[in-house]
């Protein structure tokens, strides 16, 4: 490994790949299982930690983060078993953020304890909605009241809390879904990430869709509800920092943000990805799916070559609306003013992004062009 790569502050990922049910719109690596073994999970991610080189064990992560799938399927003693083997195998002491992901049917005590216990500080929620009819089409298993009490428990705890909601979806009017922010405000809450109802192929729902029992979401709707969203959490007081996610000061998730400003991160689990950043280009690999990770088969590994990696570098530091300073990118990727005008070229000239103070940005009002500044930059 590139001993300057080795140096570099990196984040760790872990992927549980089990959830109680399957969510209709969902793709993602994962088994039904309502009470998954703990255990031959950590001994499969002890497997590939042993015949890995690139995971850095021993050292100081900057942030982790442990998702899915559904980690808080985990039995609260074999999710405190995770979080133990996770501080075993990095020092986790100095960790700027530690994240695990949360479904708020399984917020209970004895969760709480486990993540408390372990020196985890940050629940991501995965809420989706506060409306009992989105959350029926969206397939999740929890309530309304039960958002809002696993919102409150983890407050109560200590615990800094982050809200993922889901819009755009069959039927949801902008009144609803003002209704919905309106709850998510009342929380007090600090974190809230906005993602559009996407159907990827394959899934139940757009298989139901194509038999006319569902109904496939409205990109038109979507705009308008993210834009909704906007408004409101903006007009609230919450920071706009990254194309889909609003905080308060100070409340900006650190590990997430790593992947946009080209930090290494370190991904095990199936379906895993990880990235090292050494001699100008970057190294991406991602672990076999399913099965095949059980059985310890490899993934694909795929390197960028500098030209290709500061293509990268560039689109992924515009998904912080704040921006890149210009110098500080140019000086990260190896390449000079010249080369920034002509990648950004027409993306300028539709008015998409702009340098100002220094700083290359999405132009004010203009994030929602995010696919269209992907094309133009890359």
């Amino acid at each position: 490994m590139d001993s300057r790569s080795d140096a570099q502050p990196f984040g760790v990922y872990v992927h549980v790949p089990y959830c109680a049910r399957a969510c209709p719109y969902c793709d993602f690596d994962f088994a039904v299982d309502a009470r998954p073994d703990g255990a031959a999970l950590i001994g499969a991610l002890g497997r590939e930690l042993e015949r890995r080189e690139d995971v850095r064990r021993g050292h100081a992560p900057r942030t982790v983060y442990v998702g899915g799938g559904t980690p808080s399927v985990l039995a609260a003693e074999d999710l405190a078993g995770l979080l133990g083997w996770i501080s075993a195998s990095w020092d986790t002491r100095a960790c700027a953020e530690w994240t695990v992901e949360f479904n708020p049917e399984h917020v209970d005590e004895a969760r709480l304890d486990a993540v408390c216990g372990a020196g985890v500080g940050r629940l991501s929620l995965g809420v989706q909605s506060f409306d009992a009819a989105g959350l029926r089409q969206l397939g999740r298993a929890h309530s309304p009241a039960q958002a809002v009490r696993a919102v409150e428990a983890a407050h109560a705890r200590g615990l800094h809390v982050s809200l993922d909601l889901i819009v755009g979806w069959p039927g949801q009017t902008l009144e609803g879904l003002r209704q919905e922010l309106d709850q998510v405000l009342a929380l007090s809450t600090e974190h809230v990430s906005i993602y559009a109802l996407t159907i990827e192929p394959g899934t139940p729902w757009e298989r139901l869709a194509e038999r006319g029992v569902r109904r496939l979401p409205r990109v038109d709707d979507a705009a308008d509800a993210i834009s909704c969203c906007a408004q409101v959490l903006e007009g609230a007081g919450l920071c706009h920092y990254e194309v889909a996610s609003y905080a308060r000061p100070g409340a900006e998730a650190v590990h997430n943000s790593g992947y946009w400003q080209g930090r290494d991160y370190v991904g095990l689990g199936p379906s895993a990805a990880s990235a090292r950043h050494c001699g100008g280009g970057v190294v991406r690999s991602s672990n076999a799916r399913g099965a095949d990770w059980w059985n310890g088969e490899g993934g694909g590994v795929e390197t960028l070559d500098a030209e290709a990696a500061a293509r990268e570098a560039l689109w992924l530091s515009l998904r912080l609306l704040e921006g890149v300073q210009v110098d500080a990118l140019l000086a990260r990727v190896g390449r000079d003013r010249a080369w920034l005008d002509e990648r950004t070229a027409r993306a300028r000239a539709r008015g998409n992004v702009e340098v100002a103070g220094g700083r290359l940005r999405v132009a004010p009002g203009r994030w929602l062009h995010h696919d269209e500044i992907a094309a133009d930059v890359l």
